[in-house]
């Protein structure tokens, strides 16, 4: 693959597996909408390539961003889906997102005034705040909230929630149960949202149908919290060795000098760095896949090199592929595998890689 690709680093995704992820939580979701979310950066994977590959599936498949800034990449590209941003959305860009066809999340007074004042007004889904004390309107504001949506002539295409751990089947059931009531009361009150999701990835495999609507993230990428072996890794992050040459026993290594050679040596330098999203928390523990065997980050991880001890690996040359996350031969580095030695979680390993690296569709 590198041979065709004019850079240093590169991703590439599977196609097949990131379907497979998705027909495998569909056939879950007992005929209820999906929601592809596809929020930072389709979690570091790439926004525009991961909304084609879901498109080409269906235009009907929601896309769930952060921003509008995010929805409009996907209207620039062509992406005719239906598309929620998720996240905070500033009154003055209001306009932008019924403009391009993109639905907003209302969650508090403050956003609903300023969507009140609009002549044009963009389709909207309210956020709930069922006990994880983020985005939402919580039960105490549902009368005023309604009350406001009622005098305005305002109906929310949707409702929804999030659950703040779902493996904790004890308290999501207790906030599965605050989202029904929200539901309820909107619907005595004669305001019937088409869509109510509230169930994510992990919500999806734990609990019955609730709402009409369920929401993919992580799983989408082949990552979930109970590390599920049914689902396939999309991503492999991939480099190229740079250089290559031999240091003697004593010799000390990269900034701050934190690691000596205890014997006389060979290292590779790959071009990559924390700029690029390998974690600096790497220096000499991290590990990467060359010619299929495991060789050893040395000494600090730079900003845009990372040297690694391949002494014991047998004609490494300029030019050869080095895994940083994914496959190689038999051996596999997983993103679960770098969160647990830096002391982080997979989602933020994946976030943040750099979304200026290239990335292939395989």
């Amino acid at each position: 693959m590198r041979k065709t690709l004019p850079v240093r680093t590169w991703i590439e995704l599977d196609k097949k597996a990131l379907l497979a992820n998705f027909n495998f939580f569909a056939s879950r979701a007992r005929g209820m909408e999906i929601m592809a979310v596809i929020k930072s950066n389709a979690y570091g994977h790439g926004l525009v390539t991961v909304a084609r590959c879901i498109s080409g599936k269906s235009k009907k498949i929601w896309l769930g961003v952060d921003s509008i800034t995010e929805a409009l990449a996907l209207r620039r590209e062509k992406i005719k889906n239906p598309i929620l941003v998720l996240g905070y959305t500033l009154p003055n860009r209001m306009k932008e997102a019924r403009q391009n066809n993109v639905s907003i999340t209302i969650s508090n007074f403050e956003s609903l005034k300023a969507l009140e004042t609009l002549k044009a007004k963009p389709a909207f889904h309210i956020k709930i705040e069922t006990g994880m004390n983020r985005l939402g309107f919580k039960k105490a504001d549902w009368p005023k909230l309604i009350s406001r949506l009622q005098k305005s002539n305002l109906t929310p295409d949707g409702i929804y929630s999030h659950l703040a751990e779902a493996t904790d089947r004890k308290y999501s059931k207790k906030q599965i149960e605050c989202f029904r009531e929200a539901i309820l009361s909107f619907k005595n009150s004669g305001i019937r949202p088409k869509f109510a999701h509230i169930l994510k990835t992990e919500g999806i495999l734990n609990f019955p149908s609730v709402g009409s609507m369920v929401r993919i993230g992580i799983g989408l990428y082949g990552y979930i919290p109970s590390r599920l072996k049914n689902l396939k890794p999309v991503m492999t992050w991939k480099t190229m060795v740079a250089e290559v040459k031999n240091v003697r026993q004593g010799e000390l290594i990269g900034y701050g000098l934190t690691e000596k050679f205890r014997r006389d040596s060979r290292v590779a330098v790959l071009p990559i760095g924390y700029w690029h999203g390998y974690d600096r928390g790497l220096s000499s523990i991290g590990e990467v896949l060359i010619h299929g065997q495991r060789v050893k980050v040395m000494g600090r991880v730079s900003m845009d090199m990372t040297v690694v001890d391949i002494t014991n690996i047998q004609n490494v040359k300029v030019g050869d592929e080095a895994v940083l996350l994914g496959r190689q031969g038999n051996d596999y580095i997983s993103g679960d595998e770098i969160a647990d030695k830096i002391g982080t979680i997979v989602y933020e390993v994946i976030t943040r890689i750099n979304p200026l690296i290239y990335k292939v569709v395989v």
